[in-house]
């Protein structure tokens, strides 16, 4: 018996305003055993079986763990999935773990939303998914996942886990060269060489850019970025603020997520130029001028953000979720788009506050991180 979603609410909010009351050193012990006992009488009545995980869990700003968790076998609509390998988003996932202006800001949180696995069980009335299958789509950081079958993406036989688990970031690219308009011979800048920014870089190359050209603060990521990245120049700011100037690019791609990363993209268009803020900004922008940046040189500025795109209809500019995900596998089958060369660490899930301090610090060197949860 169910019962009725009003109450199911009263009751949760019940039980959150008991647990805030608890001293917080007492807290994980407390709802690991309140949870513990409701999920063996869920097993009891439903006759699904316990199965034991582990997860990415961040339990506070900046401090990342591998915790335990237990769940449930999948129910009738639902399948159980394994782990192989999820990416990381370096932009995202630090945002929240540094506490970034606009970030989420409740802990414990669970990141992670780019995962490939190996399909275990499925439920009675599951159909067109069988167990050894393989799968990608928005599951977390953990090693197993229990979900419906139905946002999720077949693996194509000759594209790895590895390759496969930078799908959704790799829809997130797509939908902003879609919206940028690329025209073959075009001269596009991205601004930012994180993970995001140097696919950005393929993927401009790969629409007919004539020339990309790699800017970001430093040297660090040249070397991923230039020949087999996508790029043909690369500028470091560091060593030269005015480059901005001299870039004159018909297409930029800012990818930093920053209101003075913003403000450089409008620096390097040319008038009349695009500028398609890919990035999720995240800061407190003041005095920018934005009629003597972008009005007076008739720029356009085009958001491009997963959460804008159609669930159903799509149009030239604007492809689905799925035929954007479908896109991306189909490129990596192809070999027309490669993405194993940007993983500079593949990472122990065991080493996640290891990873977490290293994005916490700037990255260092780092441009793709992918947890390894099981061989393939």
């Amino acid at each position: 018996m169910r019962l009725p979603r009003p109450v199911q609410d009263k009751f949760i909010s019940l039980l959150g305003a008991i647990y805030t009351r608890i001293p917080r050193q007492y807290r994980p012990a407390i709802k690991w055993a309140v949870f513990g006992t409701l999920l063996r009488l869920q097993s009891l009545v439903t006759l699904r079986r316990i199965r034991k995980g582990r997860r990415v869990e961040f339990l506070d700003f900046e401090i990342a763990n591998l915790e335990p968790f237990e769940t449930l076998d999948p129910a009738s609509n639902q399948i159980l999935v394994e782990s192989i390998c999820s990416t990381v988003s370096p932009g995202t996932e630090r945002a929240v773990l540094s506490g970034l202006p606009g970030a989420r800001r409740s802990f414990p949180y669970q990141p992670g939303y780019s995962c490939a696995g190996r399909v275990r069980k499925i439920g009675k009335k599951v159909s067109g998914v069988s167990p050894g299958d393989r799968l990608v789509g928005r599951m977390k950081h953990t090693s197993l996942s229990v979900l419906p079958p139905g946002g999720l993406f077949r693996v194509p036989e000759a594209v790895s886990c590895e390759e496969a688990s930078f799908m959704e970031l790799g829809i997130i690219v797509l939908q902003g060269i879609r919206k940028a308009g690329i025209r073959p011979g075009d001269r596009v800048a991205v601004l930012g060489q994180g993970l995001i920014g140097q696919l950005s870089n393929k993927f401009a190359k790969l629409a007919g850019a004539g020339r990309v050209i790699a800017v970001a603060q430093s040297r660090r990521r040249e070397a991923t970025a230039i020949g087999r990245g996508g790029a043909d120049e690369y500028v470091a700011l560091a060593e030269d603020p005015t480059a901005v100037d001299r870039i004159r690019a018909d297409v930029v791609i800012e990818a930093v997520g920053t209101p003075q990363a913003v403000v450089q993209s409008l620096q390097c268009a040319i008038p009349g130029g695009k500028v398609i803020l890919l990035g999720s900004s995240r800061g407190i922008g003041r005095g920018v001028d934005f009629k003597g940046l972008a009005q007076d040189r008739g720029i356009d500025i085009i958001g491009a953000h997963i959460s804008a795109m159609p669930d159903r209809e799509s149009s030239p500019g604007r492809w689905t979720y799925r035929e954007e995900g479908e896109l991306f596998l189909r490129l990596l089958e192809e070999k027309r788009i490669t993405v194993s060369d940007l993983v500079t660490w593949h990472a122990d899930p065991s080493k996640c506050n290891q990873v977490f301090e290293v994005l916490a610090a700037g990255g260092a060197n780092h441009v793709g991180i992918v947890f390894q949860w099981s061989p393939e």
